[in-house]
């Protein structure tokens, strides 16, 4: 979440909550944020209720998407699965401890933690790209100090623009820690965490100067904690990781809810696998929503004999017909050390909305390639290049899943190596 928010403000000028930076034109490869979605405009914003208090999100009709607290914990969804219902309004975010009045006419959100951050879609196919989009956004959407409603909202095409939104994998990563526990409430976090964090010299309230020998066990505590995030998530153990009997497609939300919540526990290995791999929680992407409602997604690290990817090989995928969806599906890929898409192309994806559509065979199917060169004879919309010497994954996203999809009588097809 802090990679995020830091990201936003350097890379895309986002210096208040504001400030809404759209990718009108689509999320590119320039922008590196995890599992991205090449397919989506977003509008993502940056609140930080400790400098503007109680904060209005006017939230227009059409747009989809979470807003996560500090913590990365699940707030409140924007669109058809939150308190607006799909139809638009406006959202005030309480700050913790907030005791003041509270207006009526609004979506109340009392915020355990003062620095949230949103990402919302919008389907372009109804709020168009470009110009279009910015002007959808500039008429609808505004976010403002619940004490200022005249204070205008600034609205930014990001598309393009290079982010770097990951977090550090060396010893930075503490001084991160730091940071965050002071700005944020202690309630936040709880007494256990802190505790835990206090005994490596990370204190609310005071300064962090960890000497050579810790520098030195943080920097390898850091490179080991990626390493094994990497296992768990790319070679998963978890019993329920797979999502179809004989199929390597996994679900990034192994426990089908947004808390990893497991019988009467906490999944940790599926909670790792989320988080390393992707931006954003919300129950609309983790768990099954009435048909034609949120989005589920799905990806594989593996080709269907079990083998990982390999940007040396070339390798298809067969999208059966009929893939059941209310708005649209895409297929994307990314780079296995950042997560992010890789950076072959503008836009390394296919979808069911793009221009131009991917060739379609007879029997209503799609192939599509992944490989680094284009293949004889494959259209190039059909055709994603990858990085030869180097891994990859791909996801699948499904946008307004139908009954097929939910009841598993639609599958999807294993990537095969084409040899």
């Amino acid at each position: 979440m802090r990679g995020m928010m830091i990201g936003t403000a350097r890379d895309y000028g986002a210096k208040d909550s504001s400030h809404v930076s759209v990718t009108a034109d689509r999320l590119d490869s320039k922008a590196m944020w995890l599992t991205g979605n090449t397919e989506s405009i977003y509008a993502m914003i940056v609140f930080d209720l400790k400098v503007d208090g109680p904060t209005v999100f006017q939230a227009p009709a059409g747009l989809m998407g979470p807003v996560d607290d500090a913590n990365f914990l699940f707030a409140f969804d924007i669109g058809p699965t939150g308190m607006d219902k799909g139809k638009g309004g406006k959202y005030l975010i309480l700050p913790p401890g907030y005791e003041g009045d509270v207006p009526d006419g609004y979506f109340v959100f009392k915020s355990p933690t003062y620095r949230l951050f949103s990402f919302v879609r919008a389907n372009m196919e109804v709020v168009g790209t470009g110009e279009k989009a910015m002007d959808f956004f500039r008429k609808n959407c505004r976010v403002y100090p619940l004490k200022d409603a005249s204070k205008k909202s600034t609205f930014t095409n990001v598309t393009g623009m290079p982010i770097n939104a990951l977090v550090p994998e060396d010893a930075s990563a503490f001084e991160w820690m730091h940071d965050i526990i002071n700005y944020e409430p202690a309630e936040a976090f709880g007494k256990e965490k802190l505790g835990r964090l206090a005994s490596i010299g990370i204190i609310k309230g005071k300064p962090f100067n960890p000497d050579a020998r810790m520098k030195k066990i943080f920097e390898q505590a850091a490179k080991e904690g990626v390493a094994m995030s990497r296992v768990i998530a790319f070679n998963s153990r978890v019993e329920n990781a797979k999502v179809y009997p004989g199929k390597e497609w996994e679900s990034p939300s192994i426990t089908n809810n947004s808390t990893f919540y497991q019988d009467d526990y906490i999944n940790l290995e599926a909670r790792t696998t989320f988080h390393f791999t992707a931006d954003g929680i919300t129950p609309a992407m983790a768990a099954q929503m009435p048909e034609g409602l949120g989005s589920r997604y799905q990806t594989t690290y593996k080709d269907k004999d079990g083998n990982f990817f390999d940007g040396n090989k070339t390798y298809k995928l067969n999208v059966p017909p009929k893939v059941p969806v209310k708005l649209f599906w895409s297929v994307t890929v990314y780079d296995t050390y950042t997560r992010a898409v890789v950076q072959t192309q503008p836009y390394p994806s296919i979808s069911s909305q793009q221009t131009p559509a991917p060739v379609v065979n007879k029997d209503g199917s799609v192939d599509i390639y992944f490989s680094a060169k284009q293949p004889a004879g494959v259209a190039k919309q059909n055709w994603v290049e990858v990085v030869a010497n180097q891994g990859f994954f791909v996801y699948m996203r499904y946008y307004g899943p139908l009954n097929a999809f939910n009841n598993k009588t639609w599958v999807p097809n294993n990537v095969e190596l084409v040899k």
